[in-house]
């Protein structure tokens, strides 16, 4: 189970500022493990909500043979990402009493504030990047985590790294099934759990909790896709016959439909059409998805061709039972860019600036010497998300009734 970091951590620095981007990092593993600062040094001078763009090159077909005249080269293409810089603050107003006789800064201020910072960044990311994983397994026990890490695994010899629901350790539990003990740097091991599949696992708040009631696991067990849509911001799936409401995260797995690789080739999962936001009478947003592209393409067809989105239409839905499942997400080494921004322009405040494991904690400090009060604020300015959807998978453990062993 996760350990108090607050009692590990020994504390080396009488800055303050530094003291809350230590407590911070503590809780940051989501973002920090795993994740690359594709931006390091560009991101100074960006205004909030300005948006940087990542670029999935292709690749090239591969041809039997070595005459290179029989077809011609393929053409050259790039699928683009976007992602935007977003900035988060902790404001807290103390009076200059409680400056000089509050002498457990970190305990009451730090540690608080720092993990307040950190958890409003976390669950943005969660949100904004739901929807975003190119293949989900489902199911009970361990079976769905072996099967995601053994996924990941097949298509790149990169580290993965997972990270879920603190249930679902509870749910392991439950199975006999434990962890691989694995060494952690002491700021990383914040909710370690272990190795399992040759993936190293974490807990992490805010994944949301998907509830299959049984209304809606007997329609998606008949549903077919009526339609498939390409839109601008993201494409639409609308299923017959479901009228129960999709809870935003579900994913759904259409018959026929695989994900690629890193390359743009077959593998053996489904592609998972996961659902933006909860979905109504059947038409579910999902984030879009690359069907055309030779290296950059993110789906294809039973036998490996492009999918031609005409004939989705007719095709089956595979079921999910119905009970509440906890969810996960495991991602290979540099499937998710984090970096924050080292500087602000705050020429009129008093400003600090404190740094640890990757994170910049900015603190602006106000004084009203009439009221006889100091206003803090700790402001982090954040580009992060996942950069490679086809690097990255879902799972969702069903939960199970206590003493239920499921392997």
């Amino acid at each position: 189970m996760a350990t108090n970091q607050y009692t590990q951590n020994q504390v080396y620095t009488n800055l303050k500022t530094d003291l809350v981007a230590l407590r911070a990092a503590e809780s940051a593993n989501y973002l920090t493990v795993g994740s690359k600062k594709y931006f390091k040094g560009q991101l100074t001078g960006l205004r909030d909500g300005i948006t940087r763009r990542f670029v999935i090159r292709d690749a090239g077909e591969f041809q039997e043979g070595i005459d290179l005249s029989a077809k011609g080269a393929s053409t050259l293409t790039e699928r683009y990402v976007d992602k935007t810089m977003h900035f988060g603050n902790v404001l807290i107003d103390t009076n200059i009493v409680e400056g000089v006789t509050d002498v457990d800064w970190d305990r009451e201020i730090a540690y608080p504030n720092g993990k307040k910072l950190i958890n409003g960044v976390v669950q943005k990311v969660i949100n904004d990047d739901l929807g975003l994983q190119n293949t989900a397994f489902i199911g009970k026990g361990w079976m769905p985590l072996n099967k995601a890490s053994r996924f990941l695994g097949s298509i790149s010899t990169e580290s993965r790294y997972g990270f879920v629901d603190p249930m679902v350790d509870s749910v392991l539990a439950s199975a006999g099934k434990s962890w691989e003990p694995v060494s952690a740097d002491p700021i990383d091991a914040e909710g370690m759990l272990g190795k399992l599949s040759g993936t190293e696992f974490r807990e992490t708040q805010f994944l949301p909790t998907i509830t299959i009631s049984d209304e809606l696991a007997a329609e998606l067990a008949s549903a077919t896709v009526s339609s498939y849509t390409t839109g601008t911001d993201y494409d639409t799936l609308a299923l017959s016959g479901v009228t129960e409401t999709i809870p935003a995260g579900t994913p759904i797995i259409v018959n026929g439909i695989f994900a690629c690789d890193l390359v743009g080739d077959k593998t053996s999962a489904n592609k998972a059409f996961i659902a933006l936001e909860d979905a109504t009478a059947g038409s579910v947003k999902v984030a879009k998805v690359d069907f055309t592209g030779v290296g950059t393409r993110e789906a294809c067809a039973a036998d490996g061709d492009n999918v031609d989105i005409a004939n989705i239409s007719g095709a089956k839905v595979k079921a999910i039972e119905a009970g509440d499942y906890y969810m996960g997400i495991i991602r290979l080494d540099g499937a998710m860019e984090f970096e924050t921004l080292d500087e602000l322009d705050t020429s009129n405040a008093e400003t600090k600036y404190g740094k640890n494991e990757g994170i910049t904690v900015v603190e602006q400090r106000a004084i009203d010497v009439i009221k006889g009060s100091n206003k803090t604020r700790w402001t982090v300015g954040t580009l992060a998300g996942i950069v490679e959807k086809r690097a990255v998978a879902m799972v969702l453990v069903k939960d199970v009734a206590p003493n239920l062993v499921v392997m």
